[in-house]
């Protein structure tokens, strides 16, 4: 498909001023109660408290190659997406809860390669996927953030004690990438609990050296930085490390972090909201700097946008759940242009 006539112009990204440009760079739904809010409409970003030498970062751009192609039926809640660290062109997604412990193979233009299930994993509330080095240092694999809180009143069967008493343990689903054509795989689960209160997380970033970031949603919390401790052991629960503050508690749901991404080369991380995308030197984020700029993503008209994977080469692919939970999710396509 060509590009429309809104694919066909630029899109001057704005320099971020503010604490994560606005939150805006975090957006989502509140889960069920807020995915009911955000359904049909139109989600808004808005600013956040100032952040130091933010308005000297240069500027970017951003071309939309492809905006609002339909995903394949049964890809109606596209939570997570992440390309293929040795399949070029490959992107891996899954649906949001509610749906089996599925990995989907999928084009970039969307069209679905397969389904494979993963077995020896539970489906919670599988919200992101990364791609990168195993945990054993060899090989690629597949890392799924089972970490939202959609059934916060009853802790979605992960208490400490599967009665919902006790920390709000997090799960991390790691797989070594399946060949296309598989049915099934198996997964290593790991778990982890939160240094302090409970939160929502949406977003899972994967950087080269094999380091797992968290990035909280900012509903009933600040958005937060949080690490999982490496190297990763099953059978034992680790306690996050939270890193930063990156902005308070997301004031819309526009402002809602659902998703993020790191480049396979390390220098880069891209996190999303319901209505901006953002993009972090990898520095920056870890320490106390502000995003390098950011992307109104209200022109793309996606239905509820939830995922990001970005290359190296500045392509973005971003998914959005269906209208209404009950039709396809949507994918877009850009192409970012990012200093060396």
């Amino acid at each position: 498909m060509k590009p429309d006539t809104f694919a066909n112009r630029r899109m001057k990204m704005k320099t971020i001023g503010c604490a994560l440009a606005a939150a805006a760079l975090l957006a989502a739904a509140a889960c069920e109660a807020d995915h009911a809010s955000a359904r049909g409409a139109k989600t808004q970003a808005t600013a956040g408290p100032a952040v130091a030498d933010a308005a000297a970062a240069p500027p970017a751009e951003c071309e939309v190659l492809e905006k609002g192609l339909g995903l394949t039926d049964g890809l109606e809640e596209s939570s997570g997406v992440a390309e293929s660290r040795i399949r070029r062109g490959i992107y891996w997604t899954h649906n949001d809860s509610g749906h089996g412990p599925d990995l989907y193979p999928i084009s970039i233009d969307g069209r679905e390669l397969g389904k494979v299930r993963v077995e020896g994993a539970t489906d919670g509330d599988w919200e992101d996927i990364a791609s990168g080095r195993c945990p054993t240092g060899t090989g690629n694999c597949l890392y799924i953030a089972d970490t939202g809180d959609n059934s916060r009143g009853d802790d979605g069967g992960k208490g400490s004690d599967g009665k919902g008493a006790g920390k709000h343990t997090v799960r991390l689903v790691v797989v070594p990438e399946p060949a296309i054509g598989a049915r099934t795989v198996q997964g290593r689960e790991y778990r982890a609990t939160f240094p302090g209160k409970r939160t929502d997380i949406e977003a899972l970033a994967l950087l080269p050296d094999g380091s797992i970031y968290l990035v909280s949603k900012g509903i009933r919390n600040e958005v937060e930085l949080f690490r999982w401790p490496t190297p990763l052991v099953e059978g034992q629960t680790a306690t996050l490390e939270r890193i930063r503050r990156l902005a308070p508690e997301a004031a819309e749901i526009g402002d809602r972090v659902t998703g993020a991404s790191a480049s396979p080369d390390g220098r880069w991380v891209a996190v999303r909201t319901y209505a901006a995308l953002a993009f972090y030197r990898t520095a920056d984020l870890l320490g106390s700097g502000a995003p390098f700029a950011q992307l109104d993503l209200e022109p793309l008209s996606e239905p509820q946008g939830e995922a990001v994977s970005l290359a190296d080469d500045g392509n973005v692919v971003l998914t959005s759940e269906g209208p209404g939970h009950h039709l396809p999710g949507t994918i877009a396509h850009l192409r970012c242009m990012l200093p060396q």
